[in-house]
Protein backbone atom coordinates (compact mmCIF):
# COMPACT_ATOMS: atom_id res chain seq x y z
CA UNK A 1 0.00 0.00 0.00
CA UNK A 2 1.58 3.39 -0.89
CA UNK A 3 1.96 5.90 2.02
CA UNK A 4 -0.57 8.69 2.40
CA UNK A 5 -0.43 12.21 3.67
CA UNK A 6 -2.70 13.07 6.53
CA UNK A 7 -3.03 16.83 7.76
CA UNK A 8 -4.85 16.97 11.40
CA UNK A 9 -5.07 20.27 12.67
CA UNK A 10 -6.39 21.48 16.03
CA UNK A 11 -8.85 24.14 15.55
CA UNK A 12 -9.12 25.91 18.59
CA UNK A 13 -9.63 29.70 20.24
CA UNK A 14 -6.08 31.46 21.03
CA UNK A 15 -3.42 29.94 23.44
CA UNK A 16 -5.56 27.31 25.42
CA UNK A 17 -2.13 26.61 27.18
CA UNK A 18 -3.24 29.93 28.82
CA UNK A 19 -5.74 29.09 31.68
CA UNK A 20 -6.83 33.13 31.50
CA UNK A 21 -7.84 32.41 27.66
CA UNK A 22 -9.12 29.11 28.43
CA UNK A 23 -11.47 30.57 30.06
CA UNK A 24 -12.26 34.08 28.20
CA UNK A 25 -11.17 32.84 24.64
CA UNK A 26 -10.94 34.73 22.02
CA UNK A 27 -10.34 33.36 18.07
CA UNK A 28 -7.46 36.04 16.48
CA UNK A 29 -6.25 32.67 15.00
CA UNK A 30 -8.95 31.41 13.19
CA UNK A 31 -9.09 34.25 11.15
CA UNK A 32 -5.84 33.47 9.99
CA UNK A 33 -6.91 29.74 8.42
CA UNK A 34 -7.49 31.82 4.65
CA UNK A 35 -3.76 31.92 4.38
CA UNK A 36 -3.13 28.39 6.06
CA UNK A 37 -5.69 27.08 2.97
CA UNK A 38 -3.95 28.95 0.54
CA UNK A 39 -0.61 27.21 1.14
CA UNK A 40 -2.70 23.60 1.10
CA UNK A 41 -4.79 24.22 -1.98
CA UNK A 42 -0.92 25.19 -3.53
CA UNK A 43 -0.02 21.55 -3.16
CA UNK A 44 -3.65 19.97 -3.35
CA UNK A 45 -3.60 19.35 0.09
CA UNK A 46 -6.40 17.93 2.01
CA UNK A 47 -6.43 19.15 5.83
CA UNK A 48 -8.77 17.98 8.71
CA UNK A 49 -9.70 20.53 10.86
CA UNK A 50 -10.62 19.37 14.18
CA UNK A 51 -12.75 21.84 15.86
CA UNK A 52 -13.82 22.75 19.15
CA UNK A 53 -17.22 23.99 20.69
CA UNK A 54 -16.35 27.09 21.01
CA UNK A 55 -15.04 27.66 17.50
CA UNK A 56 -18.44 26.35 16.19
CA UNK A 57 -19.96 28.60 18.25
CA UNK A 58 -18.51 31.81 18.08
CA UNK A 59 -18.67 34.27 14.59
CA UNK A 60 -15.12 32.66 13.61
CA UNK A 61 -16.67 29.69 12.09
CA UNK A 62 -17.64 31.62 9.48
CA UNK A 63 -13.90 31.52 8.18
CA UNK A 64 -14.54 27.72 8.48
CA UNK A 65 -17.48 27.53 6.54
CA UNK A 66 -16.30 29.57 3.39
CA UNK A 67 -13.04 27.18 3.44
CA UNK A 68 -15.39 24.03 3.63
CA UNK A 69 -17.33 25.36 0.59
CA UNK A 70 -14.23 27.00 -1.52
CA UNK A 71 -11.35 23.88 -0.90
CA UNK A 72 -11.43 19.91 -0.26
CA UNK A 73 -10.75 19.53 3.33
CA UNK A 74 -12.29 17.89 6.18
CA UNK A 75 -14.24 19.11 9.05
CA UNK A 76 -13.90 16.84 12.56
CA UNK A 77 -14.42 16.95 15.98
CA UNK A 78 -11.80 18.57 18.86
CA UNK A 79 -13.32 18.16 22.39
CA UNK A 80 -11.80 20.63 25.08
CA UNK A 81 -13.51 19.07 27.70
CA UNK A 82 -13.02 22.96 29.92
CA UNK A 83 -15.72 24.74 27.47
CA UNK A 84 -17.91 22.26 25.85
CA UNK A 85 -21.31 21.93 28.05
CA UNK A 86 -22.05 20.90 30.56
CA UNK A 87 -19.99 22.86 32.54
CA UNK A 88 -18.91 21.37 35.82
CA UNK A 89 -16.81 20.04 38.35
CA UNK A 90 -14.80 16.94 37.30
CA UNK A 91 -14.21 13.84 39.98
CA UNK A 92 -10.64 14.30 39.77
CA UNK A 93 -7.46 16.81 38.44
CA UNK A 94 -8.35 20.02 37.03
CA UNK A 95 -11.48 19.43 34.28
CA UNK A 96 -8.60 20.01 31.01
CA UNK A 97 -8.72 16.19 30.21
CA UNK A 98 -12.50 14.17 29.54
CA UNK A 99 -11.40 11.52 31.59
CA UNK A 100 -11.47 13.39 34.48
CA UNK A 101 -15.26 13.24 34.53
CA UNK A 102 -18.25 10.69 34.87
CA UNK A 103 -19.00 8.85 32.18
CA UNK A 104 -22.72 10.77 32.46
CA UNK A 105 -20.78 13.96 31.98
CA UNK A 106 -18.37 12.63 29.29
CA UNK A 107 -21.65 11.28 27.32
CA UNK A 108 -23.31 14.63 27.77
CA UNK A 109 -20.30 16.48 26.26
CA UNK A 110 -19.76 13.64 23.47
CA UNK A 111 -23.63 14.66 22.40
CA UNK A 112 -23.66 18.68 22.37
CA UNK A 113 -20.30 19.12 20.21
CA UNK A 114 -21.38 16.49 17.97
CA UNK A 115 -25.07 17.65 17.28
CA UNK A 116 -23.44 21.41 17.24
CA UNK A 117 -20.72 20.63 14.75
CA UNK A 118 -23.04 18.47 13.03
CA UNK A 119 -26.12 20.94 12.70
CA UNK A 120 -23.49 23.49 11.84
CA UNK A 121 -21.87 22.49 8.95
CA UNK A 122 -24.54 20.27 7.96
CA UNK A 123 -22.71 16.84 7.63
CA UNK A 124 -22.19 14.39 10.45
CA UNK A 125 -18.68 14.35 11.29
CA UNK A 126 -16.57 11.18 10.93
CA UNK A 127 -12.90 12.33 12.63
CA UNK A 128 -12.36 13.17 15.81
CA UNK A 129 -9.30 13.74 18.23
CA UNK A 130 -9.40 14.23 22.03
CA UNK A 131 -8.35 17.59 23.80
CA UNK A 132 -4.92 17.21 25.59
CA UNK A 133 -4.90 13.98 23.75
CA UNK A 134 -7.45 12.45 26.86
CA UNK A 135 -7.67 8.77 26.18
CA UNK A 136 -9.45 6.08 28.35
CA UNK A 137 -11.52 2.60 28.48
CA UNK A 138 -14.48 4.97 27.61
CA UNK A 139 -13.07 6.58 24.48
CA UNK A 140 -13.57 4.47 21.59
CA UNK A 141 -17.07 3.31 23.09
CA UNK A 142 -18.23 6.57 22.78
CA UNK A 143 -16.55 7.18 20.04
CA UNK A 144 -18.65 4.59 18.25
CA UNK A 145 -22.16 5.15 20.13
CA UNK A 146 -21.93 8.79 18.71
CA UNK A 147 -21.12 7.32 15.03
CA UNK A 148 -17.25 8.16 14.48
CA UNK A 149 -15.11 6.38 12.13
CA UNK A 150 -11.77 7.54 12.78
CA UNK A 151 -10.10 8.75 16.28
CA UNK A 152 -6.60 10.52 15.95
CA UNK A 153 -5.80 10.93 19.55
CA UNK A 154 -3.38 8.74 20.32
CA UNK A 155 0.67 10.31 20.72
CA UNK A 156 3.08 7.08 20.38
CA UNK A 157 6.04 7.39 23.01
CA UNK A 158 4.62 10.48 24.82
CA UNK A 159 3.29 10.47 28.22
CA UNK A 160 0.81 12.92 29.45
CA UNK A 161 1.07 11.43 33.02
CA UNK A 162 2.59 14.30 34.88
CA UNK A 163 -0.67 16.31 35.00
CA UNK A 164 -3.45 13.74 34.79
CA UNK A 165 -3.24 12.20 31.15
CA UNK A 166 -2.81 9.44 29.13
CA UNK A 167 0.07 7.11 28.83
CA UNK A 168 0.92 6.36 25.09
CA UNK A 169 4.64 5.13 25.52
CA UNK A 170 4.23 1.70 24.15
CA UNK A 171 1.79 2.87 21.49
CA UNK A 172 3.32 2.08 18.07
CA UNK A 173 2.44 4.42 15.58
CA UNK A 174 0.68 2.32 13.29
CA UNK A 175 -3.17 2.49 12.20
CA UNK A 176 -5.62 -0.32 13.26
CA UNK A 177 -9.00 -1.23 13.41
CA UNK A 178 -10.30 -1.72 16.83
CA UNK A 179 -12.21 -4.23 18.67
CA UNK A 180 -15.61 -4.14 16.65
CA UNK A 181 -18.10 -5.71 19.93
CA UNK A 182 -17.15 -2.64 21.33
CA UNK A 183 -16.03 -0.06 18.92
CA UNK A 184 -17.89 -0.73 15.09
CA UNK A 185 -15.48 -0.52 12.82
CA UNK A 186 -13.98 2.47 14.86
CA UNK A 187 -10.43 3.39 12.62
CA UNK A 188 -7.44 4.37 14.85
CA UNK A 189 -4.65 6.83 13.13
CA UNK A 190 -2.29 7.97 15.71
CA UNK A 191 0.32 11.10 15.16
CA UNK A 192 3.19 10.82 13.51
CA UNK A 193 6.00 10.69 16.20
CA UNK A 194 9.40 9.04 16.15
CA UNK A 195 12.26 8.81 18.93
CA UNK A 196 15.81 9.30 17.88
CA UNK A 197 18.60 8.87 19.90
CA UNK A 198 22.18 7.57 20.12
CA UNK A 199 22.11 3.51 21.47
CA UNK A 200 19.16 3.54 20.66
CA UNK A 201 18.72 -0.61 21.84
CA UNK A 202 19.38 1.12 25.18
CA UNK A 203 18.08 4.19 25.55
CA UNK A 204 15.04 3.25 23.87
CA UNK A 205 13.84 0.61 26.17
CA UNK A 206 15.07 2.25 29.52
CA UNK A 207 12.69 5.18 28.27
CA UNK A 208 9.56 3.09 27.29
CA UNK A 209 9.66 0.95 30.19
CA UNK A 210 10.17 3.68 33.46
CA UNK A 211 8.03 6.16 35.27
CA UNK A 212 7.94 9.41 34.35
CA UNK A 213 8.61 10.87 37.61
CA UNK A 214 12.27 9.55 37.01
CA UNK A 215 13.02 11.40 34.15
CA UNK A 216 14.54 9.17 32.10
CA UNK A 217 13.79 11.69 29.23
CA UNK A 218 15.95 14.22 30.32
CA UNK A 219 18.74 12.13 31.70
CA UNK A 220 18.76 10.58 28.32
CA UNK A 221 18.84 13.66 26.17
CA UNK A 222 21.96 14.90 27.89
CA UNK A 223 23.67 11.65 27.74
CA UNK A 224 22.40 10.10 24.17
CA UNK A 225 20.94 13.22 22.53
CA UNK A 226 17.66 11.34 23.26
CA UNK A 227 14.62 13.75 21.45
CA UNK A 228 10.99 12.84 20.22
CA UNK A 229 10.28 14.10 16.89
CA UNK A 230 6.80 15.13 15.84
CA UNK A 231 5.71 15.74 12.18
CA UNK A 232 4.68 18.84 13.84
CA UNK A 233 6.25 22.38 12.14
CA UNK A 234 5.70 24.21 15.10
CA UNK A 235 8.12 23.27 17.09
CA UNK A 236 10.12 20.89 15.35
CA UNK A 237 12.89 21.53 12.16
CA UNK A 238 12.52 20.94 8.54
CA UNK A 239 15.16 18.67 8.84
CA UNK A 240 13.65 16.71 11.90
CA UNK A 241 10.59 16.15 10.07
CA UNK A 242 12.49 14.95 7.19
CA UNK A 243 14.15 12.46 9.19
CA UNK A 244 11.13 10.81 10.90
CA UNK A 245 9.20 11.14 7.59
CA UNK A 246 11.94 9.12 5.59
CA UNK A 247 12.24 6.55 8.35
CA UNK A 248 8.18 5.77 8.14
CA UNK A 249 8.52 5.69 4.30
CA UNK A 250 11.66 3.08 4.56
CA UNK A 251 9.35 0.82 6.83
CA UNK A 252 6.62 1.20 4.11
CA UNK A 253 4.24 2.85 6.58
CA UNK A 254 0.65 3.33 5.64
CA UNK A 255 0.39 6.96 6.12
CA UNK A 256 2.39 10.23 7.62
CA UNK A 257 0.16 12.10 9.76
CA UNK A 258 1.48 15.58 10.38
CA UNK A 259 -0.24 17.47 13.25
CA UNK A 260 -0.31 21.24 14.64
CA UNK A 261 -2.66 23.56 15.97
CA UNK A 262 -4.87 26.53 14.58
CA UNK A 263 -3.03 28.94 17.26
CA UNK A 264 0.31 28.51 15.69
CA UNK A 265 -0.76 29.99 12.24
CA UNK A 266 -1.22 33.85 13.89
CA UNK A 267 1.78 35.66 15.64
CA UNK A 268 0.80 36.08 19.22
CA UNK A 269 -1.84 33.77 19.59
CA UNK A 270 0.26 30.50 20.45
CA UNK A 271 3.57 30.06 22.70
CA UNK A 272 5.26 28.47 20.04
CA UNK A 273 4.98 31.44 17.55
CA UNK A 274 5.09 34.87 19.15
CA UNK A 275 6.41 37.14 16.53
CA UNK A 276 5.63 37.62 12.45
CA UNK A 277 9.26 36.16 12.31
CA UNK A 278 8.03 32.95 14.02
CA UNK A 279 5.05 32.73 12.13
CA UNK A 280 7.06 33.32 8.55
CA UNK A 281 9.09 30.36 10.16
CA UNK A 282 6.33 27.85 10.55
CA UNK A 283 5.17 28.44 7.54
CA UNK A 284 8.62 27.99 5.65
CA UNK A 285 9.22 24.63 7.38
CA UNK A 286 5.20 23.51 6.90
CA UNK A 287 5.47 24.55 2.72
CA UNK A 288 8.96 22.99 2.99
CA UNK A 289 7.96 19.44 4.04
CA UNK A 290 4.36 19.53 2.30
CA UNK A 291 7.09 20.18 -0.95
CA UNK A 292 9.42 17.44 0.16
CA UNK A 293 6.34 14.82 0.82
CA UNK A 294 3.69 15.74 -2.28
CA UNK A 295 6.14 17.01 -4.50
CA UNK A 296 9.64 15.29 -4.47
CA UNK A 297 8.21 11.83 -2.83
CA UNK A 298 5.04 12.18 -4.98
CA UNK A 299 2.68 11.17 -1.68
CA UNK A 300 -1.39 11.33 -1.82
CA UNK A 301 -2.47 13.85 0.81
CA UNK A 302 -6.32 12.61 1.79
CA UNK A 303 -8.52 13.39 4.79
CA UNK A 304 -9.58 11.25 7.50
CA UNK A 305 -13.09 10.29 6.24
CA UNK A 306 -11.06 9.62 2.92
CA UNK A 307 -8.58 7.58 4.57
CA UNK A 308 -10.99 5.43 7.01
CA UNK A 309 -12.49 4.23 3.35
CA UNK A 310 -9.15 3.67 1.48
CA UNK A 311 -8.30 1.11 4.53
CA UNK A 312 -11.59 -0.37 4.34
CA UNK A 313 -11.08 -1.00 0.42
CA UNK A 314 -7.81 -2.50 0.84
CA UNK A 315 -7.54 -4.23 4.50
Amino acid sequence: MPTKLIITIDTEPDNQWDPALRANPRFQNIYGLNRLQKLFDRFKAKPTYLVSYSVVKSDAVNVLKNIKESSDCEIGTHLHSWETPPLMSPLKGDGTYLHQYTLPVQKEKFSNIDTLITDTFRQKQASYRAGRYSFDKNTLPLLAEYGYLVDTSVTPGVSWENDGGTNFKKFICQDSFLDPKNCGELLEVPVSIKIRTKAAGVARPLYLNTPNWLHTEGILRRITGFDIIWLDPSFNTYDEMRWASDLFLEEEARFLNIMFHSSVVTPGTSPYVGTEQEAEGFYERLGRILEYLLVVKKLESITLREYYYYRRSNN
